[in-house]
């Protein structure tokens, strides 16, 4: 194994959360990631929605996002990680086709888009974990 793959599936904020800190230690010690957000897990990358703060979750995410601590958002995880080490996220083109929507409608932490096809490519040398 030469890393982690990662499959976003969910909107809901814990998990997308949890994502990021997860992907963001992964590399920030050397370990390669490939994070690829699909089906609902585009709508908490949406600007509108980030901008917003318009999350859906449970019980953490309500706290989260009530207290004023110093937990950065999974917005800001994912920049400074992908800054410090080998990680990547990429947006499924076919949920994006689904939803109308471009590469321009989410927050700038994309690297690219992909298919089921080309994630899966990339993803052959390392555990998929899917969230």
């Amino acid at each position: 194994m030469t890393g982690y793959a990662v499959v976003l599936a969910s909107e809901e904020f814990e998990r997308v959360q949890a994502v990021s800190m997860i992907s963001s230690v992964a590399a920030s010690s050397d370990v390669p990631v490939e994070v690829f957000v699909t089906m609902n897990g585009l709508n908490a990358f949406e600007t509108e929605t980030v901008e917003n703060r318009a999350f859906t979750g449970g019980r953490v995410a309500e706290a989260m996002m009530e207290a004023d601590n110093e937990s950065p958002l999974f917005t800001e995880q994912l920049e400074k990680a992908k800054a410090i080490g080998p990680l990547k996220v990429y947006a499924c083109e076919m949920a994006m086709d689904v939803l109308g929507n471009e590469l321009e409608d989410y927050v700038d932490v994309f690297d690219d888009t992909l298919g089921v096809s080309g994630f899966l490519n990339r993803a052959q040398d390392k555990q998929i974990i899917f969230v």
